[in-house]
């Protein structure tokens, strides 16, 4: 019968790596979800890793309380797993951030055949498995375990650079290198538990500081894939689905809301003579004019092709002040003018983002066809009260553009 005595280094030792359980265990089920919606290469890499860790702490657990025979099997097994997942779990960390090229594959498999050779030959130099001396071998692997010690350093000079959360990601690295010191020193210099405790804990540290890597790398990954389904690839600027939804949340905050039609004068001229690069280019330019003068009072949006709207809460005159300012500064800044058009809509008026940006059209239409280059307020209209509520006109106007 295997003894179940906990002595205060087992006792140490069950207590991380009951901890380690629960961090590793909350970093597989995100990687499992990750890899169940994503199958990248960098979340694979992940369930891997992982699973290796947890059979080599599930090794350590049983050889802490003697549940298994076998112990220097064992402890051989656990390390050449534990130093597998050191390296897979790290490439894993660097492909969640950039794609594996070859030559970063190259190093990913040498790295775990030189792991696999140093372990096969400082546990079976010449030896067979009646070898009196196989069972220390295996319980002891200095190169195997000096390699380990390598590891880290290896990985802060190839990914650490390269890493987004560079602080976070060398932290780690420190933990784990202490950790791996502090078993070398223990199993050949002073030996004690303390030692061991203490390279127990640091690999604590290491996991929680890998957990909150992939957590913050989720939710920046997260964060990116919601801007980019709300904005315009080109320029940045918010959609027009989403400009709609906002422009509605701004209609019903009581405050008046101007709302800013912009149509890049001569654009396909442009288009024509300079090519999509270069008018691309200036679209951008535009683009960024008018975020920056809607920046901390409203939003700006791309509506379609050169069509570019934004909207301002605040003081009636507002709208007028920065649909003005963002003409000036696009004839001074940029080799294009701007038509413009602006509707205000006064709190309890009752019109809607759509009927807005009809009429704001409407206005920027007059804009284009009494000389370019101008703002015009839909109230200057003669017409205005007789324009129909509804989706905004689509014209065929790139033949004035």
């Amino acid at each position: 019968m295997p003894s179940f005595a906990v002595s205060g280094y087992n006792a140490g030792l069950l207590f991380s790596s009951s901890i380690s359980v629960v961090v590793l265990g909350l970093m597989l089920f995100m990687s499992v979800r990750l890899y169940a919606g994503n199958r990248k290469r960098a979340y694979r890499n992940l369930l891997i890793s992982l699973a290796f860790i947890f059979i080599h702490h599930f090794l350590q657990l049983t050889l802490s309380i003697g549940l298994l025979p076998g112990a220097s099997v064992l402890a051989f097994i656990g390390k050449l797993l534990q130093v597998s997942a050191f390296i897979v779990m790290n490439f894993a960390v660097f492909e969640l951030y950039y794609r594996r090229r070859p030559r970063t594959r190259l190093w990913f498999f040498g790295l775990l055949l030189a792991a696999f050779l140093i372990a096969a030959g400082g546990a079976l130099p010449g030896a067979s498995a009646a070898d009196a001396g196989l069972a220390e071998r295996m319980r002891h692997t200095p190169v195997l375990d000096g390699y380990m010690l390598v590891l880290p350093l290896l990985f802060a000079l190839m990914f650490g650079p390269h890493i987004g959360q560079r602080r976070k990601y060398m932290a780690g690295l420190l933990a784990a290198f202490l950790s791996q010191l502090f078993v070398f020193a223990n199993k050949y210099g002073t030996s004690g538990w303390n030692f061991e405790i203490a390279a127990e804990l640091m690999q604590v540290v290491y996991y929680v500081l890998i957990f909150m890597l992939l957590f913050e790398r989720v939710v920046e990954l997260l964060t990116s894939a919601y801007r980019s389904s709300i904005t315009d690839g080109l320029t940045n600027l918010y959609n027009r689905r989403y400009f709609v939804g906002q422009l509605e949340r701004a209609l019903r905050s009581g405050k008046p809301v101007g709302v800013i039609f912009c149509d890049i004068d001569n654009f396909k001229r442009l288009n024509d003579t300079h090519g999509h690069h270069r008018a691309d280019g200036v679209l951008k330019q535009v683009a960024g004019i008018i975020q920056e003068e809607t920046q901390g009072s409203g939003l700006a949006g791309r509506y379609g092709g050169e069509e570019l709207v934004a909207f301002v809460a605040g003081p009636a005159l507002a709208g007028m002040q920065t649909a003005e300012s963002i003409r000036a500064r696009t004839e001074k800044e940029t080799l294009v003018t701007l038509s413009i058009g602006l509707c205000v809509a006064m709190p309890g008026i009752g019109l809607g983002a759509e009927a807005l940006l009809k009429r704001a059209d409407q206005a920027m239409y007059q804009s284009k066809t009494t000389g370019k280059n101008r703002v015009t307020d839909y109230a200057e209209l003669p017409d205005a009260g007789e324009i129909p509520f509804g989706p905004p006109a689509r014209r065929g106007r790139s033949g004035a553009h």
